[in-house]
């Protein structure tokens, strides 16, 4: 039978101490990953999609790809960040009333490009109590799509976990079965800033690992 030397035991059982007492720190302590002041930039339909990406300031950038929707070029699209948060708006209702109604159909596309690593998504729009469904498809990356219905949200709580993106292409589908007198106002995108440890906790999860090997190392000379 192979023996492990005591010291190399130590340092595994330490690791793993480490490792378990992170996983509990982490999930329950984070930092702003953006490290800035909220802010947003909005420019109108025709602008966006005649070539002119939003930018905010930490370099995050939403550029329009194709798409086939009734949206009027005074239409407002925004790009916000919101403390651990961003944001992609489409409004319809810069003119005073919702312009995407009646049968309109159709969908949009969209790459959005992260100053810092995203790790959950989540969609709403906000419509008439029977407009149908908007549906946000990203390949290679979200499976199934999420979809708001009649205006819910998805998921109707916080955000679809995916792994961690710096760079997402996204479509969103509107679909109105309804018919005219049917609107809808907005659709917003949510990405979650993936969160990072506080550096005062990292430094404390080394120490107190350093602690706890030395405190074993010294019962088991």
């Amino acid at each position: 039978m192979m023996t492990t030397n005591k010291l190399t035991k130590t340092f595994a059982s330490g690791s793993l101490a480490i490792g378990v007492l992170a996983g509990a720190v982490l999930t329950a302590t984070s930092a702003s990953a953006s490290g800035g002041p909220n802010e947003s930039v909005i420019t109108t339909w025709g602008n966006w999609t005649a070539g002119n990406p939003l930018q905010l300031h930490d370099g995050t950038t939403a550029t329009y790809v194709s798409g086939s929707i009734g949206a009027e070029l005074l239409d407002e699209v925004g790009l916000f960040l919101i403390n651990d948060e961003y944001e992609f708006q489409y409004n319809a209702t810069t003119l005073g009333s919702p312009n995407l109604n009646g049968t309109q159909n159709g969908s949009f596309t969209y790459t959005i490009t992260f100053a810092h690593p995203v790790s959950g998504v989540a969609i709403d729009s906000d419509v008439t109590a029977n407009y149908g469904t908007v549906t946000k498809t990203i390949p290679g990356i979200l499976n199934p799509p999420l979809v708001s219905v009649n205006g819910s949200e998805d998921p109707l709580v916080g955000f679809q976990t995916i792994s961690p993106q710096l760079s997402l292409t996204v479509t969103d589908t509107i679909s109105n079965p309804n018919g005219p007198g049917e609107e809808l106002s907005t659709i917003s995108n949510n990405f979650e800033i993936q969160k990072v440890p506080e550096p005062g906790t990292i430094l404390g999860l080394l120490a107190v690992g350093g602690l706890g090997l030395v405190s074993r190392f010294k019962k088991q000379k």
